[in-house]
């Protein structure tokens, strides 16, 4: 498949482990048009369980994370509609990394890893193999014994003003904070610097503007507001209580340039839309909109802003989700594909 003009081109990375949702065999790239029409490409084998892909603004790199019990970092070049190997794949020395960024230069890779509670960091690059050459272990776990009975990092986001990674820790109920200022030679954490939100939150993802962030909190179904500048948590707002929690929660979160926040909900298989009044510090929400599929594990919108994806891993599809001023109107297509569980846009 030939790019479309205009598009915006997204590569879906998928579950190959077939526990939710059908055993996918790889990533594949999806174009969405200027009027919303998808087009899906074939797939390319990766290697094994490439749940979530990043790329690097810098130089195009894509960046894999394979979540495995033995997690392995991957980086590609993209050629059309196939990746090629850029260098060798590393492992991570811990189990299931679920998120990876990179650094502004794109010779670094942060992976966060849920089950084997570290964040690692790998060189990128063409003669280099990925293997993981600093790890940060946390410490910790939160009052909901069944989901936090030890440290979760579930993302790593590049918070380029302060030259830091922040890392939200469901497990622990903290946002880990750690200075980049010694890269490459070490990476430094102290449990004092961490952002704490309120117990039992279990914060997975987060999205910054400006000096504040936003965080989308799976255990209590939540989403707080953080002052990164003073390293504390301002407020927290219940998103619709309505829903009838199933112990599944929110997943992905995006910030549209409208101030609308968008928040994958697993437990209504919907996406929902808040207003973010940066002033006042407060959310509202405005609507929440099912996708018609299963599980929304992840969530991206095109360039131009006018379409939501929404990745219903448990359904094996994709809905496209048709935005007015950042708020979701209603689903206008879902494409098929097994697993699906990221949506990585190029840049």
């Amino acid at each position: 498949m030939s790019r479309t003009a205009g598009a915006t081109r997204f590569w879906v990375g998928a579950s190959t482990m077939g526990r939710i949702g059908s055993a996918a065999r790889g990533i594949r790239p999806l174009d969405v048009a200027a009027d919303g029409t998808a087009t899906l490409g074939e797939v390319v084998d990766v290697g094994p369980n490439p749940t979530y892909l990043a790329f690097s603004a810098a130089t195009g790199v894509l960046g894999i994370v394979h979540e495995l019990s033995s997690g392995l970092v991957s980086a590609w070049t993209i050629e059309g509609d196939t990746a090629l190997p850029f260098g060798d794949a590393g492992s991570t020395g811990a189990a299931d990394p679920c998120h990876l960024s990179f650094n502004e230069a794109g010779d670094l890779v942060f992976a966060a890893n849920y089950s084997g509670s570290r964040l690692s960091v790998h060189p990128v690059g063409p003669d280099a193999a990925a293997e993981a050459v600093l790890t940060v272990d946390f410490e910790g776990s939160g009052p909901n014994r069944g989901r936090q009975e030890a440290p979760h990092p579930h993302q790593a986001v590049l918070d380029s003003a302060r030259d830091r990674v922040l890392v939200p820790d469901l497990g622990a109920d903290r946002i880990r904070v750690l200075s980049l200022r010694d890269l490459p030679v070490a990476l430094e954490h102290y449990d004092a610097d961490d952002i704490v939100v309120h117990a039992g939150a279990g914060p997975r993802h987060l999205v910054i503007d400006g000096d504040l962030a936003i965080t989308a909190n799976e255990l209590d179904r939540t989403v707080s507001i953080v002052d990164l500048a003073a390293g504390r948590e301002l407020a927290w707002f219940p998103v619709d209580e309505t829903v009838e929690p199933r112990g599944l929660g929110f997943s992905a979160i995006r910030l549209t340039r409208d101030g609308i926040v968008l928040v994958g909900d697993r437990d209504a298989d919907a996406v929902s839309a808040l207003r973010f009044d940066a002033d006042t510090l407060a959310l509202e929400l405005v609507v929440s909109v099912p996708t018609g599929g299963r599980h929304p594990r992840d969530l991206h919108v095109t360039h131009d802003e006018r379409f939501a994806l929404v990745a219903d891993q448990g359904s094996d599809s994709i809905a496209i989700v048709a935005l007015e001023h950042g708020v979701p109107t209603g689903v206008i297509g879902t494409v098929a594909t097994p697993a699906p569980s990221c949506l990585a846009r190029m840049p």
